[in-house]
């Protein structure tokens, strides 16, 4: 929220995500579903491209009349005063001239207002504050709750897993996981981790350490080796999520979803390619 004082008046004005409060998830080599009005992902909404911590900071780029603020990091955008925007890696840069893209966008997210606060809203909401103070109990119910309510959101039970994951319930989080991927298109929404529901990566990461050593154990479990391959591909850590993808997909049960989440790995890599090399 901005303040503004005109002498003796003064008024309050919201920016645009005025309701956001931080990114929970990744799209991981696809799109976010345009469609979803749902004010939980106006709460906490998706980060673009990938992950640059826990709360995303906006960097100043300037332009040739105004500046404007950026969560991508993607690509460089400090090129000013280009005749037309660009698309690097598939990523469409800003027009500094004109800002049309900045406009169309700022017009498009106007008129487009979350909708009204739901049950299922609030009780996802308690999910991500349950799973923060670490009380995945709480967590897995609320999310529970949440799907019960909105059954056709494909991005809710990418949480539910996570929070089953978390409580190192993971033939749970597997089950929930397989079900879920049979139900999205990569090509179309793209596969989602919720890598900001946690309040630090390093608790992130030492749950995904301690799944490692027992999938190592445990290397005929195909449920442990699905569920740490979508894991590492979360992190963006591709190479070590291969072979843990490639165990799990030879179980029949588990056949598809590695199989899908391979194939999303493979895209992946192949944007990383093609950005390596405008880069070079």
């Amino acid at each position: 929220m901005l303040h503004y004082s005109f002498g003796p008046w003064s008024t309050f004005r919201y920016v645009y995500p005025y309701y956001h409060r931080k990114y929970i998830f990744v799209s991981l080599g696809g799109y976010w579903p345009l469609s979803y009005s749902y004010r939980r992902y106006y709460w906490y909404g998706c980060h673009p491209y990938t992950w640059y911590g826990y709360y995303p900071i906006a960097r100043e780029l300037q332009g040739g009349t105004y500046n404007y603020y950026t969560y991508n990091y993607y690509n460089d955008d400090n090129v000013v005063g280009s005749a037309s925007s660009q698309v690097i890696g598939g990523i469409q840069t800003v027009d500094h001239n004109t800002f049309a893209d900045i406009r169309e966008k700022l017009a498009q997210q106007a008129a487009e207002e979350p909708a009204e606060v739901t049950l299922a809203d609030m009780y996802f909401e308690d999910a991500v504050k349950a799973f923060e103070a670490d009380n995945y109990d709480a967590a897995i119910e609320k999310f529970a709750e949440a799907m019960a309510l909105a059954p056709d959101d494909i991005i809710l039970p990418f949480a539910y897993s996570q929070a089953f994951f978390a409580k190192e319930q993971y033939s749970e989080a597997a089950e929930v996981l397989r079900g879920t991927l049979a139900n999205v298109s990569p090509e179309k929404e793209g596969i989602f981790y919720p890598r900001g529901l946690y309040p630090d990566d390093d608790a992130l990461f030492e749950q995904i350490d301690r799944l490692a050593e027992k999938a190592e154990v445990y290397s005929f479990d195909a449920d442990l080796q699905l569920l740490l391959g979508y894991q590492l591909l979360g992190i963006g850590k591709l190479d070590e999520a291969v072979g843990p993808l490639q165990r799990a997909g030879r179980d029949m049960e588990n056949a598809v979803a590695a199989t899908t989440l391979l194939n999303v790995l493979e895209k992946i890599r192949a944007e990383n390619s093609k950005v390596e090399s405008i880069k070079q």
